[in-house]
């Protein structure tokens, strides 16, 4: 019987795995809607709103709003999507991830992020870019438990639920909007309304930020094969590219990783198959120490003589 009173045994890991899902069902579809609510006002109904700041403090590492504002709802439907598979997922494997492999810090992330939106929207820079350093933590880290709860084809919803979302949610965090914070932060911005005559300072900064995140997301593609980084990764490049001006080793870097992602990922499934091919294609060759090849003959001698017995025995007694 469980301390806490309750009249339900609570040192059973099952039911403590039901009660954890049971508190998810109330905070997480909590946190996701007023995440959502809270972005989309800051977005659309306050003024200056987000796009109006991007537009007033361009950086040389600034995607076009229009554009990152795709992928952000991709994430915010797959996370409704995540929600409802808390209420309906039954599966022990699906409920095991649910729990484990995202738990209590998905709802942490979207009040954080939350937080961080409303105190860009006040132009707030150093606290919006701690903030949004702490979310790309939380994110993160999801992300890392994830690898133990690999996406399996007979659970699509696992994958286009759980799965999707967070990686994309990292993507569009980590390549677009911690690059942009920290440029604003530290004043690298230009001139809105006169362009041309500065969007070229900081280029070499805004390059190394951009190889930077941009290796790691290649260092991850080319491990872990994966499809939506891949995506975000070049979507994001496009969004950069098509904001302008922007200096040319900006350009020439976009430009460079756009190409590399999808490169990058058609060459790790290729290698990948020619591994599988070469195990399943392995031959057992002789050991090369004598003892151990007289054994091994041995041991074929015993199972020849054994398997004549048997046929002179099967021989014998249909006759």
């Amino acid at each position: 019987m469980s301390t806490s009173g309750l009249p339900i045994d609570t040192s059973n890991p099952e039911t403590r795995l039901v009660l954890k899902i049971l508190r998810l069902q109330v905070f997480t579809p909590l946190s996701v809607l007023i995440n959502i609510a809270g972005t989309l006002i800051c977005a659309l109904v306050v003024k200056p709103s987000l796009h109006d700041i991007s537009k007033a403090f361009p950086t040389a590492v600034s995607p076009k709003p229009a554009m990152s504002l795709i992928p952000w709802m991709i994430v915010f439907l797959l996370l409704i999507l995540y929600c409802a598979l808390l209420v309906i997922g039954r599966k022990p494997e699906t409920r095991e991830l649910l729990a484990n492999g995202v738990g209590y810090r998905l709802v942490i992330a979207n009040w954080i992020m939350l937080a961080w939106v409303v105190v860009f929207s006040l132009k707030l820079w150093l606290p919006s870019t701690i903030l949004l350093s702490v979310l790309v933590f939380f994110v993160a880290w999801i992300n890392l438990s994830l690898l133990f709860y690999p996406t399996v084809a007979s659970r699509p919803f696992d994958t286009l639920g759980v799965h999707v979302p967070l990686r994309l949610f990292l993507c569009i965090l980590f390549l677009a909007h911690l690059p942009q914070s920290i440029f604003i932060n530290l004043d690298w911005v230009y001139s809105p309304d006169h362009p041309e005559r500065d969007y070229n300072n900081r280029s070499w900064e805004a390059f190394g930020f951009i190889v930077g995140t941009n290796f790691l997301g290649i260092l991850w593609v080319a491990l872990r094969r994966d499809f939506v980084w891949c995506a975000g990764g070049v979507w994001i490049m496009i969004a950069m590219m098509s904001e302008r001006p922007k200096p040319a080793p900006v350009f020439a870097a976009t430009i460079m990783f756009a190409v590399l992602y999808p490169l990058i990922l058609i060459v790790a499934i290729g290698w990948h198959r020619l591994r599988e091919k070469d195990r399943q294609g392995v031959i057992a060759l002789p050991p090369d120490d004598p003892e151990e090849r007289e054994a091994l003959a041995r041991d074929r001698d015993v199972s020849a003589a054994e398997n004549g017995d048997g046929a002179v025995q099967s021989w014998a007694a249909r006759s």
